[in-house]
């Protein structure tokens, strides 16, 4: 079976080199990101400050692996136990509205900067 990838943009900075800029910006994605791939820098700058470079920005791709099957934190589950939800969401929780909303009669004014709406300047 193939793999479905996603690619992220990122924007990443240090003060001391485009690698360590490039390294902040897979260790800070890594964090929310699982089965990240490659890394691919698109664009690199300085910011400069007194003819000295006081700052190296990269603007970077990430590609990662699509995960077919949600897996939430492991906590109280052994690392590779893998959790299967069957694919379906849970809305118990969600409220749906069955009943379209109705017309209402308008309040004062008809426009926003109307004294009587509430806006307009005051003295």
């Amino acid at each position: 079976m193939s793999t479905i990838k996603k690619v992220i943009e990122v924007l990443a900075s240090s003060d001391k080199s485009f690698e360590d800029a490039l390294q902040r910006a897979l260790t800070e994605a890594s964090t929310t990101v699982k089965g990240i791939k490659s890394i691919y820098i698109k664009d690199q700058s300085c910011r400069v400050q007194d003819n000295k470079i006081v700052e190296y920005r990269i603007t970077a791709k990430i590609t990662f692996e699509v995960m077919h099957r949600w897996q939430p934190s492991t906590q109280g589950q052994a690392a590779d136990e893998e959790v299967d939800g069957g694919g379906v969401p849970d809305y118990s929780g969600v409220r749906i509205k069955t009943e379209p909303d109705l017309p209402q009669a308008e309040g004062p004014g008809g426009s926003a900067t109307a004294p009587e709406s509430g806006g307009g300047y005051s003295n």
